[in-house]
């Protein structure tokens, strides 16, 4: 039992554990890292998600302009050959067929 107590000792020093004390402060460390890390890291997701967000607003507002400015262009297209057919079919004068 006592060689077993041994070599688990020595395994737990080549794992860097150092005592009582050493553990305790090294849960002490983690603490005050999960009270200050933790929110900070929590801030920055939701600054990043805002972010996402801002830029997905833009980004869904030129598509939209694109859109608009397509149609605009395809409307005046339009347009122009509804002209272009009532100027031919004035062109060609009553009773003239094509």
């Amino acid at each position: 039992m006592q060689s077993e107590a041994k070599y688990g000792h020595e395994n737990l020093r080549e794992l860097g554990y150092k005592g009582q004390q050493d553990l305790q402060q090294q849960q002490s460390r983690m603490n005050t890292m999960e009270k200050t890390v933790v929110p900070w890291l929590e801030k920055e997701i939701k600054t990043h998600e805002s972010n996402i967000n801002a830029l997905n607003n833009v980004f869904n507002a030129i598509k939209q302009a694109t859109r608009s400015e397509e149609q605009a262009q395809q409307r005046h297209q339009l347009r122009r050959i509804r002209s272009t057919n009532i100027n031919r079919s004035k062109n060609q004068g009553p009773g003239l067929s094509r």
